[in-house]
């Protein structure tokens, strides 16, 4: 049964109190060129914030704490990626760090006749195994294969995020720190968090949050000093 209107209302009313305008939004990731990503980010990032006003409007606890924490890691993660991987491959796909990032080196297996392979198997044996005939080639990777922490360390090389000491004086490591939230999202399912005996803390989600503020500040100080935007 849904809630009456003047309680859904009240409701409304304090989760998008304090929350930013659609302008601030659109100024936030101006960067973005891709319109449709653009505006998924920014709906994931209203969603983001209309949820953890909910859940502190409850005062959320025990396993919906953990639940919220979850969604916020979760999501917040996904931001990060998606922006970094946009930035990268729209605005530096031309960089030699963007080009060892997408590449690798791997062997790749020559068929040979099978009179050839019985020979090459007399001549190398050894231990009993098979002699298999390669060569290294570069080629480029699959998208599953380009790791998140290999694209933060590559941003992180261009100068696109780095380390800032904020308010308290506290030298902050944000590719580093970004890298970790993702790893913890990695782990967000039940089987996984018992495997790796991960405890989501309300800490991890804050911090996802609060370092949305410089990583964004940080790429547009490196757009505008590189002449892209």
């Amino acid at each position: 049964m849904a809630f009456s209107e003047e309680l859904k209302n009240e409701i409304e009313l304090y989760c998008t109190k304090h929350l930013a305008t659609n302008s601030w939004y659109e100024n936030e990731f101006c960067f973005i060129r891709d319109i449709e990503l653009k505006n998924r980010i920014i709906a994931e990032f209203k969603a983001i914030r209309f949820a953890y006003k909910l859940y502190e409007g409850i005062e959320a606890a025990d396993e919906n704490l953990l639940f919220e924490v979850r969604n916020q890691i979760l999501a917040y993660a996904s931001i990060y990626e998606a922006v970094i991987e946009n930035v990268l491959s729209t605005y530096y796909s031309n960089t030699t760090e963007f080009d060892t990032l997408m590449h690798h080196v791997i062997p790749v297996k020559i068929s040979i006749p099978k009179n050839k392979q019985t020979i090459l198997q007399n001549v190398l044996l050894h231990n009993d195994k098979v002699i298999v005939p390669f060569y290294y080639d570069r080629k480029r990777k699959e998208k599953s294969q380009v790791r998140f922490d290999d694209k933060c360390k590559t941003a992180e090389s261009l100068g696109l995020i780095h380390k800032f000491v904020n308010a308290d004086g506290r030298e902050v490591d944000l590719p580093s720190e970004i890298i970790e939230i993702y790893s913890y999202r990695n782990g967000i399912h039940i089987i996984a968090e018992q495997r790796k005996g991960i405890n989501y803390e309300l800490d991890l989600s804050k911090r996802a949050y609060r370092r949305m503020r410089p990583f964004i500040n940080q790429l547009k100080e490196k757009l505008v000093e590189d002449g892209k935007i």
